[in-house]
């Protein structure tokens, strides 16, 4: 009996389509290396989110915002110092402010890996979507608008030549 020693869960046909883009393209082995990253970071959650760290930089945030509120109520109800109470809100802020900051320094490369790669898709959607005859008619109307504006044309399309035999 062949059992595999694959443990992990198969990969996505998107994921499949990005690592060919990567395998066809001239791009740094770091932005190879973020995005892999980026990937570990998928489905995790219930329901799964593509990158939980931003819902706990939120969550992050919003507490640190509480804990000042709080340190304000509690200054007031108890005559604590203006300045102290400044002084402590400002330590909760710097804290704060360090924390987002480098999260986001953090998930700055892969958010550009992710518009790099998702950009590539898009191309590759619109170009399969995209009916490769539609060009012509685009041109005949750009022609058309040309003659409107009395500018000369600049193709000249074979069906509107007269045939052998037959005279404009």
């Amino acid at each position: 009996m062949a059992v595999s020693k694959s443990t992990g869960s198969p990969a996505s046909d998107t994921s499949q389509r990005i690592r060919q883009i990567f395998s066809r393209s001239q791009i740094s082995e770091e932005r190879k290396r973020e995005w892999d990253q980026a990937i570990r970071h998928a489905e995790i959650g219930s329901p799964p989110l593509r990158f939980p760290l931003y819902e706990h930089l939120y969550l992050f945030n919003a507490s640190a915002q509480r804990l000042i509120d709080l340190l304000k109520e509690i200054g007031s109800s108890f005559g604590i110092g203006q300045k102290q109470s400044l002084y402590h809100q400002s330590l909760i802020q710097q804290v704060r402010a360090s924390v987002s900051s480098d999260i986001v320094d953090y998930m700055s490369g892969i958010e550009r890996t992710d518009e790099w790669v998702f950009e590539g898709l898009c191309r590759d959607e619109e170009k399969n979507l995209r009916d490769p005859d539609a060009v012509y008619s685009q041109v005949r109307q750009r022609e058309e608008e040309r003659t409107k504006q009395g500018l000369p044309p600049r193709v000249r399309f074979l069906d509107d030549e007269p045939s052998v035999g037959q005279k404009r």
